[in-house]
């Protein structure tokens, strides 16, 4: 039996999932098995032994423990239901919009946004999702921004120092260069580094917040973003933005080179 239909095997059954997910702590005697899952014992002593069968499970002396099948089953599964807790919060929103544009290993960490709040327009507050950004933005002292699309609000609140970074999209440059309308002032920030890439979604990370958007599954630029306060969604915007900062060039070496 290969590992996804072990993984099918439990999670088809309430009885096996909740044995595997007891068992995460450690070790338990088979009477607490018996207190803690909610079913009746033959249904429990059946799966225990049906476990044990396909190696997720053995039994000692001290009681039910997890092999390391198991263990990496009941990974998996406290996984898949982090990420069913993650659509669960606003299923609309991820229905509707293009998680692809994220690198694979940051979409398969998703769940680490954990709690989160999405900051929507609305017909009499259509400007709400711009403001959150600005307001926040204009807040902190230092922090680290995305901006596939140019915006003058957000450029006006971004810090200027050198504990800040921004990436822009390669886009935004370009159409600037081109319309002519706007200079590229590379002494914009004296101090906040400015990098550039290209990039199809926005990204704010400071100490306590990180507000992410993504574009709608059309390709179209939303206003809609999601704003979480929580460490893990922090740490998980930190790894994205590091991981597009290195990659980034310089804007004084993209605009020599153009």
């Amino acid at each position: 039996m290969g590992v996804k239909s072990v993984i099918q095997y439990v999670r088809t059954s309430s009885v096996r999932t909740d044995i595997i997910g007891s068992l995460c702590p450690g070790t338990k005697p088979t009477d607490e098995l018996l207190s803690a899952v909610d079913a009746s014992e033959s249904a429990i002593y059946d799966a225990l032994s049906n476990l044990e069968g396909r190696g997720l499970l053995t039994s000692t002396d001290d009681g039910w423990g997890l092999t390391g099948t198991g263990r990496l089953v009941a990974d998996t599964i406290h996984r898949q239901r982090s990420l069913e807790d993650l659509f669960a919060i606003d299923t609309q929103y991820w229905e509707r919009h293009d998680t692809s544009v994220l690198p694979q290993p940051l979409r398969c960490r998703l769940r680490e946004l954990d709690e989160y709040t999405v900051v929507r327009g609305t017909q009499t507050d259509i400007n709400r999702p711009v403001r959150e950004v600005v307001t926040r933005v204009e807040s902190v002292p230092n922090c680290d921004v995305v901006s596939p699309v140019y915006h003058p609000e957000y450029e006006a609140a971004m810090p200027d120092n050198a504990e800040s970074r921004l990436i822009v999209s390669c886009a935004v440059i370009d159409e600037l260069l081109d319309s002519g309308s706007v200079s590229v002032d590379t002494a914009q920030y004296e101090e906040t580094a400015v990098r550039v890439t290209p990039i199809p979604y926005a990204l704010a990370v400071a100490d306590d917040w990180m507000i992410l958007t993504l574009p709608e599954l059309d390709g179209s630029w939303p206003s809609a973003k999601i704003v979480s306060e929580t460490d893990g969604a922090i740490s998980w915007a930190r790894d994205l933005f590091t991981r597009l900062w290195a990659d980034a060039t310089p804007l004084k070496t993209y605009l020599a080179d153009i």
